[in-house]
């Protein structure tokens, strides 16, 4: 065994006693002795890819659902490169991320020798570490290179989550045993621990603050909640319970779908609109949580209508708040922020208008509702599918046994506005960091892989054609996963900009046409194939394709040309109801 065996060996071993349970590996030479020693580990669970931004997503979106990193292996040169875009969405989101990145040793640098690039803090300032070894070699210790591995993975999870890089420059030869003269063969201890322990990191809330906040506590406001760790779900509803204010659930944050948090707004997107029975309800506070929301009504509402008390709670030091008018920013677990403040909030006398106020919230939400329920179930048997009508049936028929991902562009904003609040109770994910359109497939598999349960993708065409291999992927998976492809044959989210008035530059330069259709790459991959052509065919078919426990697609064909007009018409209904009844 040379040194490069050695090094991959220890370095994969000790990640398997740190509890890596996912290696995403894209076959190339010059990562040889990683991947070797991965495919040797028995305690190595591993998937292997066609291409590094596949895997990359992948492995975002496993880490997303376990809260542990997963391990991206690959070979040198542009290889690496290609995990750019998931190393970003990995910082911007905070997921933990390792990323080993074989490299050609000192000598072949800068000599025009072959896969050969810079590769130093090639992520740049998107990780939150980078070290290079250097090339294996009895000089380092066994001790030093246990630390990195450690100090690595621990740098992934805090004091912010997000992606670390390690540079592994091999020489060759990978397997060659070039010192079979040296007698005493150094190993790893027979242990399971791994060389360090950590202690684990708490952010504690002074009551101090807490005191200050409650005694500072006005009787109108909005509880807010953007993305938040999914642990932290309990404590979050028994604050929305204490604190009774009405509570805006962000489509990301795990509470927009299922009927599932206590004074839940659900349609408070589409309240903002100009509805007169709410909106001139104006809070004397607002307490968001998290990561910021999907819905620019809100967040154009925190810019122009900021409330007396403004109060951001989040487990970390970023900066979020792109409306500047947040002036309380509290850095706390959340679990433990919301667990003391709601004990606090129990032993005070709630105010009165705190409950008028949420219930004038309320049955504003119900009433908007029942429009929908009326407005979508007028078509069910029409042959011309709205996409936000299928939107809407499909959050009323995902089962409570699945997960629930959903893509970037038109598919997230239309769940956030019309998306049932009578479904299932589920997880729920997306990537809306960076908000993406690219490896959406290939985040969706792992994060199924990650929860191991079976998943609803549901996805635009765009974002289908940027990740096609990844339909190997979809494929593969051990658990089922139905891709719900809207196929509007282009860009459906552009119809929504000004843009579209330049009639003469946006179908060429913004729509991005198509005429394909998703039937022939399904049966390439052997994927079950549905073409609806209804809402009604639609969940028949769905039905059918979830009895079948086999990775299926689904595709619905529309126009995106009428979509604007189709959420106008909504949102004329539903405004017209609002004056109606104010």
């Amino acid at each position: 065994m040379n040194w490069n065996e050695r090094w991959g060996e220890w370095i994969i071993e000790e990640l398997v006693r740190l509890g890596t349970e996912c290696f995403c590996i894209s076959p190339g030479s010059r990562s040889t002795p990683l991947t070797t020693a991965v495919a040797r580990n028995p305690g190595a669970n591993s998937v292997v890819f066609y291409d590094e931004r596949a895997a990359a997503y992948y492995a975002l979106g496993h880490a997303r659902a376990t809260g542990r990193p997963a391990v991206l292996i690959c070979t040198s040169g542009t290889a690496a490169a290609n995990y750019l875009p998931a190393v970003i969405e990995s910082s911007v989101e905070h997921i933990p991320l390792l990323v080993l990145t074989a490299d050609r040793p000192a000598e072949l640098q800068d000599t025009g020798a072959n896969q050969a690039i810079n590769q130093t803090n090639l992520f740049g300032s998107f990780v939150r570490w980078f070290f290079d070894p250097g090339s294996p070699c009895p000089e380092f210790s066994l001790n030093s290179l246990l630390s990195v591995i450690d100090h690595a993975v621990s740098k992934t999870n805090r004091p912010v989550p997000g992606p670390v890089q390690l540079n592994l420059p091999f020489r060759e030869p990978f397997f060659e045993n070039a010192e079979n003269n040296e007698k005493n063969e150094k190993k790893l201890l027979p242990e399971k621990n791994s060389y360090i322990r950590f202690a684990a990191c708490r952010k504690i809330l002074p009551v101090t603050d807490i005191n200050n906040l409650l005694k500072n506590c006005p009787s109108s406001g909005i509880l807010s909640i953007g993305r938040v760790p999914a642990g932290s779900l309990p404590s979050i509803r028994k604050l929305a319970e204490a604190l009774g204010w009405p509570v805006f659930a962000d489509v990301t944050s795990g509470l927009r779908l299922g009927n599932n948090c206590p004074n839940r707004i659900t349609y408070y997107d589409q309240l903002l609109h100009k509805d007169p029975a709410v909106t001139n309800i104006e809070p004397h506070a607002v307490w968001h949580i998290g990561f910021p929301p999907t819905s620019k009504r809100w967040l154009s509402y925190w810019a122009q209508k900021p409330a007396q008390q403004m109060v951001w709670i989040a487990d970390h030091a970023e900066r979020l708040d792109q409306s500047h008018n947040f002036r309380w920013i509290i850095e706390a677990d959340i679990t433990e922020f919301c667990d003391q403040v709601a004990a606090n909030l129990k032993q005070k006398t709630r105010n009165p208008l705190i409950q008028s106020n949420t219930e004038q919230w309320r049955l504003a939400s119900e009433q908007v509702e029942k429009l929908l329920e009326q407005h979508f179930n007028e078509n069910l048997e029409s042959k011309e599918i709205n996409e936000f009508g299928l939107v809407r049936k499909l959050t009323e028929t995902v089962p409570k046994t699945h997960s629930f991902f959903i893509g970037n562009s038109l598919p997230v904003r239309a769940v956030d506005m019309v998306g049932s609040g009578k479904g299932a109770d589920i997880p729920t994910a997306l990537n809306r960091g960076a908000s993406g359109i690219d490896g959406l497939i290939a985040t969706a598999c792992g994060y199924c892989s990650g929860l191991k349960r079976p998943l609803t993708l549901l996805l635009g065409d765009l974002s289908a054609l940027h990740d096609l291999n990844s339909f190997k992927i979809l494929a593969d998976s051990q658990e089922q996963i139905l891709l719900i492809l809207l196929n509007n044959h282009g860009g459906g989210i552009f119809s929504f900009l000004p843009v579209v008035q330049q009639t003469d530059i946006f179908e060429p330069f913004f729509g991005t046409p198509h005429n394909y259709d998703f039937r022939s790459v399904s049966a390439m991959f052997n994927l079950n194939y549905y073409k609806p052509d209804s809402i009604a065919d639609f969940e028949k078919d769905y039905q059918q394709a979830l009895s079948s426990n086999k990775s299926a697609v689904l595709e619905i064909i529309s126009e995106r040309e009428q979509n604007p007009q189709q959420l106008e018409i909504l949102r004329q209904k539903i405004m017209k109801s609002a004056f109606e009844s104010s």
